[in-house]
């Protein structure tokens, strides 16, 4: 199928954002798409380890979901760490750490480039 890429903004407390992004990122790998989520400024706080909690469907939860059915997580280095988010010890694993560079690389290979946020 295509690349489409998401750029996420909103932090987990916009959960009506975040669960956009999951069920669009869910939809779109099961048509077949590859499905990379890049989450910049306070979207970082989505993908710290700590926020997945047993039995409950926050956002950080869906992420490992996400991961799980092969959507592909990155974390704003710059962004993490202007918020305290040490991207070595506090992301949820299979996040992978990235730039604004990378971003950008990103927008030109996919085929549908969609952001969500304030």
């Amino acid at each position: 199928m295509g690349k489409l890429l998401i750029v996420l903004f909103s932090p987990p407390m916009q959960v009506q954002t975040t669960d956009t992004v999951f069920e669009f990122a869910k939809a779109a790998v099961e048509e077949g798409h590859e499905v990379t989520v890049f989450c910049d400024k306070d979207a970082v706080y989505n993908l710290v380890a700590s926020q997945v909690l047993p039995n409950q469907r926050t956002p950080a939860s869906k992420i490992v979901e996400l991961i799980g059915r092969g959507v592909h997580v990155l974390a704003c280095r710059e962004s993490a760490r202007l918020r305290g988010v040490d991207t070595k010890k506090m992301l949820i694993p299979g996040v992978v750490e990235s730039s604004l560079g990378k971003l950008a690389e990103l927008m030109d290979e996919s085929d549908r480039v969609v952001a969500f946020g304030p």
